[in-house]
């Protein structure tokens, strides 16, 4: 019979055996439930004191009627984080004792994922597609240049507007779209990384290179974090895939140039006969290049030279100042004529129409397009005039006006360089607006539905602004309505990488706003802001967090407030304190008066809608300020010394991610951390200040998901950063308050208050479809959509009319969650678990691992016998002709910055001298690692190596399940630097009773006849994980001849702070238990393969 028939006949028999186990022969403590409706099914399991000692199973469907469950009787507390930064989903579990347990759980039907609407967007569809027409610009940066160029400079064949940016990540950088303002196609980046089309020109001189059609220019640093901009130029040829070839001219080094200035490293471009001009306003000089010779060959000094361009005569025009300057013939040998010297106010760009009128976009006070005659008299102006500011929107008025350009319909095209909005502008020339294209949203997108009232919808732009739009839930369209939010200079400075206000709270008939959810895109803010609307403005009131985070507490000013001991401007432990500010004056700033401090290192921020600010760490508890009183004028007041305690003994964030506190009616509160005596790779819960619950939480972060694989386990977190919001109800559920986080791996998680595990919405980013669908369809289902890596900014509302919907992060679209209120919960159950079922638990949890093995089948390790010993030297040059069993290959690669990879664990062994040898490579230098708080059990408390050895009796049935004399264990570890060695043996006739060494757990105890320390016959020595070790075969009663066979197996123990965490074997893979000592310390040689001894 083949291997492949074997094989088979094994995996019948272990599918044979699982349907066995789960029809006739049950773990000891089956749970049972009716179901009215099939559904997904969570349950956990809490020990009498109402602390979770098990997630037993997490959105998991169950058919209607009866359903049983069968647990194991072990906890899920334990948490392997070596395995995890290897992509390992591992979960140690423990032994419950016997007791009374109570199970919980809830039920609910399919949840579906709906396209409602995108806002902020423009394009067709308003998202990427793979032929790049959907979508519209840069994330990062707003629309900056515009150019028209004639059929034959365009990538369609037709006469096509440009559209430029500065920088970008992932979405077209360059546009090129149609007059109609429907995009045709574009590009990421254009001659370097992060750069795009921030400054366009054509070459419409007689001498114009051929093959040319356009150049585009931009600056960047030479390297990251160099602290040297370059100039990027590159010339553009339209080619027949609706493409541009790019040629790169040159790149010039400008100087040492902050990477925050560097967008403003060039002020504009021009080109005619092949030379052309680079304006660099701050050095006060004009580049001019050949491009023949692709090199700089001029440069000369203009006062603040800005846009510039040719006239059909080839005449310069050139901003320079508040000047407009007009040269013939070279810049370097002739005077300019000063064309026009009064009007302008801070001018930026210009463009000639087909008579030769000029326009002009100008800044300062006006914030309009200029237009001048050819002789440089003042016409008129286009768009209402006035400077930036927060209020109503009029999208007569243009923000930051920058590159202009007429296309062939005598349109005049506007970028305006604002995020508030970003936009472009289309104006007939005698100033009627035609079309306004809008957006998109930042990097990572966002926005936040209004809970009250679901037309309305906020968008924050980082720190820029933020601005309010209405929706039409009948058209599916968006429509901006205000900037509710837009800081000035004479404005307070929010604290460092604080976002403008997007989520609405609504508080005593009053609205507020807060930047809790929106200033991390990973995990809490350090610092969170409280803003009062009035009169349609937001305004901060309050805020607290992280002193330190505060430039502004950091001046002289405050210096007398600071705490004893404390330095703000200091690094590490001196400058940790805790603040508190309110503006009891109303006056809109921060007085020393108004501030308050405690000591302390503190965590993330979030505001309730109450109005009290959650901390999730001030030192190592999690606390709450409530309102205490507020003024006339609606600012709240709290008061520093009345903080409640909502949990003790929090722990850091173990990643980048988490870090965040919700709290909840009836005493519930939520932390996106671990805390005391949970595992700091968990979210956990309190009631009533006593924490009662957690759920593993192996990669919490976006720095740790990289090292993560894709889920295998419904209800597995992968990447946990931020939260979506704080708690939402449901209409016509009963499981009360719900909240969900989001996930780095383009999925969102959806819990309960008190902590049970909902659903988990979308795919991830390795299985599910990317969102690029070539048409946006009303009510289209998204569920086999990834959100997306890097997916920053969803949000999740609940709205009066029982809908729940999700704004999907990245395009800002809204998404309806159906079947949201398609969740109960289910019957409380008390169950019974007494020790025969913890011992039947176990005996079953060893068949099923064991019936696992049995689909691998037998193996066989060589055990070279060598005439030459190796040298003990942990470096493994005597092992090449060695055979090596494999003992841990799990995990998977991890990605981006990650240098996380697979297990790579292989022993050998050998025999030589009367001694045996072994090697293993481990890749770990401190695997072996140990505590050594138990001498005679090393295998509970850390790390080691282990060899198995059988016993040489011929006639020993291989199969047996019991030891027998001979069968014996070699385990090494090291413990406080030092290896010891101890060998343990199951049966040594004649050992007596007292004699034996017991090893027991609540449920049972197994003895050993004897358990010796070798550790004076080791020769042991390891290097950069390698590990080599030899130890007398007398000791270990064999001899081994040419072409013997025994039972053996070789493999690991790994540990983490001195506890146990994983067993793994090159045979035996029924190791999985880590949390019964008899179980660990017995021998199973049944289990084990066969040493197979050769002569070299």
């Amino acid at each position: 019979m083949s291997k492949k028939h074997l094989l088979f006949i094994a995996l019948l028999l272990l599918s044979v055996t699982y349907n066995i186990f789960a029809q006739q022969s049950p773990t000891a403590i089956p749970i049972q439930f009716t179901l009215k409706q099939a559904g997904y099914v969570t349950l956990v399991v809490e020990n009498s004191a109402g602390i979770r000692v098990r997630n037993l199973v997490a959105e998991t469907w169950f058919s209607a009627g009866k359903n049983t469950v069968q647990w194991d009787g072990l906890d899920d507390l334990g948490r392997d984080a070596d395995a995890a930064r290897h992509g390992v989903y591992n979960v140690p579990g423990k032994m419950v004792t016997p007791g009374q347990y109570k199970v919980r759980g809830l039920v609910r039907g399919a949840i579906n994922a709906h396209y409602e609407l995108a806002t902020y967007s423009t394009g067709t569809p308003p998202w990427r597609t793979e032929d790049h027409t959907g979508a519209w610009l840069a994330n990062h940066t707003p629309p900056q240049a515009a150019l028209f160029v004639p059929a034959g400079a365009s990538p369609t064949g037709q006469s096509a507007v440009l559209l430029g940016c500065y920088i970008t990540e992932g979405p077209d950088g360059m546009a090129w779209v149609d007059m109609n303002g429907r995009k045709r196609g574009g590009r990421t980046w254009v001659g370097g990384v992060w750069t795009a089309a921030p400054f366009m020109a054509i070459d419409n001189g007689p001498k114009a290179i051929p093959g040319t059609d356009l150049y585009v220019a931009s600056a960047w640093e030479t390297n990251k974090q160099s602290g040297i901009a370059e100039l990027r130029l590159n010339a553009l040829s339209a080619n027949k895939k609706n493409d541009y070839d790019v040629k790169q001219i040159l790149k010039y080094s400008l100087g040492a140039i902050p990477l925050d200035d560097v967008q403003e490293a060039i002020s504009g471009m021009a080109v005619s006969n092949g030379i052309l001009l680079i304006s660099l306003r701050d050095r006060n000089r004009i580049l001019i290049i050949d491009v023949n010779q692709a090199k700089v060959t001029d440069s000369i000094q203009i006062t603040a030279p800005a846009g510039m361009c040719y006239d059909a005569t080839g005449r310069l025009l050139l901003l320079s100042g508040n000047d407009l300057l007009r040269f013939t013939g070279s810049l370097r040998s002739n005077k300019p004529e000063k064309l026009i010297d009064n009007g302008l106010e801070a001018p930026y760009a210009l463009t000639l129409d087909k008579t030769g009128n000029i326009y002009i976009s100008d800044r300062g006070k006006s914030h309009t397009v200029k237009i001048f005659s050819p002789a440089g008299k003042y016409l008129r102006q286009i768009g209402t005039p006035g400077t930036p500011a927060a209020g109503p929107y009029n999208p007569q008025h243009m923000n930051n006006p920058a590159g202009i350009t007429i296309d062939a319909q005598q349109q005049l095209w506007v970028t305006e360089a604002d995020y508030l909005p970003k936009r472009v502008s289309v104006w007939s020339l005698d100033g009627k607006l035609l079309h306004a294209y809008y957006g998109p949203p930042k990097y990572g997108g966002g926005g936040t539905l209004d809970p009250q009232d679901k037309s309305r919808f906020y968008y924050a732009d980082d720190a820029h602004g933020a601005m309010e739009f209405s929706l039409n839930w009948q058209t599916g369209t968006s429509t901006l309505k205000q900037v509710y939010y837009r800081p000035g200079t004479n404005d307070l400075p929010l604290p460092d990488r604080n976002a403008a206000p997007e989520t609405p709270l609504y508080y005593n008939g009053q609205q507020y706003f807060t930047n809790c959810y929106n200033s991390n895109p990973t995990s809490g803010a350090p610092v969170a802001v409280l803003f009062i609307r009035r009169d349609g403005i937001a305004y901060p009131v309050a805020a607290m967090g992280q002193a330190s985070q505060w430039d502004l507490l950091q001046g002289d000013a405050f210096r007398s407030s600071w705490p004893q001991g404390v330095n703000l401007n200091a690094k590490g432990g001196s400058s940790q304190a805790f603040f508190m500010w309110q503006d009891q004056n109303g006056d809109g700033r921060v007085q020393p008066g108004e501030v308050k401090y405690q000591l302390g290192k503190t965590g993330g921020v979030t505001i309730m809608p109450d109005l009290s600010f959650c901390i999730a760490r001030i030192n190592d508890k999690a606390v709450r300020f409530a309102v205490t009183g507020a003024t006339s004028r609606g600012v709240p007041l709290y008061d520093i010394t009345k903080g409640k305690v909502l949990a003790q003994d929090v722990q850091s964030p173990a990643s980048s991610g988490g870090d965040q506190l919700l709290e909840g009616p009836d005493g519930w509160s939520v932390l996106t951390l671990g805390m005391q005596p949970f595992s700091p790779l968990s979210v956990s819960g309190t009631k009533n200040g006593t924490p009662v619950w957690s759920y593993p939480d192996l990669w919490p972060g976006l720095h740790a998901s990289h090292n993560a694989p894709v889920a295998d386990l419904a209800g597995q977190l992968t990447g946990t950063t931020r939260l979506l919001g704080g708690f939402f109800n449901v209409k016509g559920t009963d499981v009360g308050p719900l909240w969900a986080i989001n996930g780095n791996h383009g999925n969102v998680y959806i819990f309960t208050a008190d902590g049970l595990f909902v659903a988990s919405l979308f795919q991830n980013m390795r299985s599910g479809r990317i969102w690029r669908m070539p048409s946006a369809q009303r009510n289209m289902p998204l569920d086999s959509i990834t959100l997306g890596e890097e997916n920053f900014w969803p949000s999740i509302t609940a709205t009066p009319d029982g809908k729940v919907y999700l704004v999907d992060g990245a395009r800002s679209a809204i998404v309806r969650l159906d079947g949201m209120d398609n969740i109960s919960r289910l019957p409380d159950m008390t169950i019974t678990v007494n020790q025969s079922s913890l011992n039947r638990s176990l005996a079953a949890i060893a068949s099923t691992q064991a019936a696992r093995q049995l689909a691998t089948g037998p193996k066989t390790l060589q055990v070279n016998i060598l005439s030459q010993k190796p040298a003990i030297d942990g470096k493994l040059n005597d092992w090449s002709s060695a055979s090596w069993a494999d003992i841990d290959k799990r995990g998977v690669k991890g990605y981006f910055n990650s240098s996380a990879q697979p297990y790579d664990v292989s022993g050998a062994l050998a025999v030589s001298g009367g001694r045996l040898y072994a090697a293993f490579r481990t890749g770990n230098p401190h695997l072996a690692d140990n505590s050594g708080e138990m001498p005679q059990a090393p295998f509970k408390t850390g790390g080691a190596l282990d060899i198995m050895i059988g016993s040489a009796n011929t006639k020993a049935d291989p199969n047996r399940r019991t030891p027998i004399a001979g069968d014996c264990r070699l385990l090494i570890s090291v413990i406080n630097g030092k290896p010891q060695a101890l060998l343990y043996r199951a049966v040594v006739p004649g050992t007596r009773s007292e004699d034996k060494v017991p090893f027991s757990s609540p449920s049972r105890t197994i003895t050993f006849d004897r358990v010796d320390n070798l550790t004076s016959q080791l020769q042991f020595a390891t290097s950069e994980g390698n590990y080599e070790l030899s130890i007398p075969l007398s000791a270990l009663d064999i001899q081994p001849a040419d072409g013997l066979k025994i039972k053996g197996d070789i493999g690991i123990l790994r540990g983490n702070d001195g506890e146990t965490t994983s067993r793994l074997y090159w045979s035996n893979k029924a190791t999985g238990i880590t949390a019964d000592v008899p179980s660990e310390a017995m021998l199973s040689p049944d289990l084990w393969g066969t040493f197979q001894f050769r002569k070299k």
